[in-house]
């Protein structure tokens, strides 16, 4: 698996998972039109590819680089998110503990919602 790709004006730097891999994909590369040369030690995970712009060569480095990752929510964020709109304490408790798990959201309700929220409504 490709982890990183550096792309510069003219060369592309790889890191791969693992060497086999990294020789998997020097395999794959070789006679493709565009490339100029690829550098790379025996015992190493990286790959230098240069290449000349504007063939397939480029387009295809290109592209690995510009891998978009998609963040998704994790059960924190939604009970940060859902806390406030719960009013019965059992209803919080047992939303606490079914998102975050027995220990965390018996802790995370103990520590907001008996001690926390009541001490800032107090001082504010």
């Amino acid at each position: 698996m490709i982890e990183h790709v550096s792309l510069r004006e003219s060369e592309a730097r790889l890191y791969f998972s693992s060497v086999e891999e990294r020789n998997l994909f020097l395999r794959g590369i070789s006679g493709m039109e565009g490339i100029e040369g690829v550098e790379y030690k025996e015992n190493t995970r990286t790959l230098l590819i240069k290449f000349r712009r504007g063939s397939f060569a480029y387009y295809l480095l290109e592209n690995l680089s510009r891998r978009k990752t998609l963040q998704k929510l994790a059960g924190e964020d939604y009970n940060f998110y859902l806390q406030p709109f719960l009013k019965h304490p059992a209803v919080k408790l047992s939303f606490s503990v079914l998102l975050l798990g027995w220990k965390v959201g018996l802790v995370s309700f103990a520590v907001c919602s008996i001690f926390l929220v009541p001490y800032l409504k107090q001082k504010l």
